[in-house]
């Protein structure tokens, strides 16, 4: 008897585990070229921030998760409730969650820099916790803008990308978020600052006007003219994490 009910509990085990992970394994099919970019650019994001001797802590985990999951713990009022709507990082686990399904439609639209920018503004979230910076919105969100363009400052080569594209992506990043993230031109100003290409820096004071509206964004209304008016392909204003945030 003891046997049967054994062997009916082990049954129990396996099929459900087998159905989860046939369903991870379907779910990474589905897609696969978006994983890959996530991949290349999370492992090129960890590599430079373990080879970044300013910062003392290690690099954030990231994990992709579907559209849609449920959180429990810690991190669920990080989320959209406790549902997972888009990516997001979470200060209490210090982890990164991507959300594929999100990362996928803006790829397709905006190519890999679509990805990158996404993935470097949640490490700089998490850069930000780590030495607990604080800001208001929508300051908080364009020094993680800003910390994205130092970032993925010298990987555009490596990750097959451009800055004009990532830009782009800042341009239009307002629309698909949350309004306290700032208007497209000054996520744009925030991340060429980042980049070293403008003058500006990442530091508190710096966001503030930016988000006060007493900096001149007429030459970052649109792609087009920011390329017009800004080398992209120059770096005179080169930055460092920690240093662009006056730390």
């Amino acid at each position: 008897m003891y046997s049967k009910i054994l062997a009916g509990l082990i049954s129990l085990t396996v099929i459900p585990l087998s159905a989860l992970a046939n369903s991870n394994f379907m779910f990474k099919i589905k897609n696969a070229k978006v994983f890959q970019v996530i991949e290349d650019t999370t492992a090129y994001l960890i590599t430079t921030w373990e080879a970044n001797e300013e910062i003392k802590i290690q690099p954030p985990q990231v994990i992709p998760i579907a559209q849609g999951s449920t959180v429990f713990g810690s991190c669920g009022s990080y989320v959209t409730g406790d549902d997972v709507g888009g990516s997001s990082y979470c200060p209490a686990t210090h982890t990164i969650f991507l959300v594929p399904e999100q990362l996928k439609a803006f790829e397709t639209e905006f190519g890999k820099s679509a990805v990158a920018y996404v993935v470097a503004h949640e490490f700089g979230h998490a850069v930000q916790t780590a030495y607990d910076v604080w800001l208001p919105s929508p300051n908080h969100e364009l020094q993680a803008d800003c910390l994205a363009g130092v970032f993925i400052n010298e990987g555009t080569e490596a990750l097959g990308i451009t800055r004009e594209d990532t830009i782009a992506m800042s341009n239009v990043a307002y629309a698909i978020g949350d309004p306290t993230h700032g208007t497209g031109e000054q996520r744009a100003y925030a991340l060429a600052s980042g980049m070293g290409v403008i003058e500006g820096s990442c530091e508190p004071k710096q966001m503030a006007k930016l988000a006060e509206g007493k900096i001149d964004l007429a030459n970052f209304s649109t792609t087009r003219s920011i390329s017009e008016s800004v080398d992209l392909s120059a770096t005179p204003y080169p930055k460092n994490v920690l240093g662009s945030m006056g730390l």
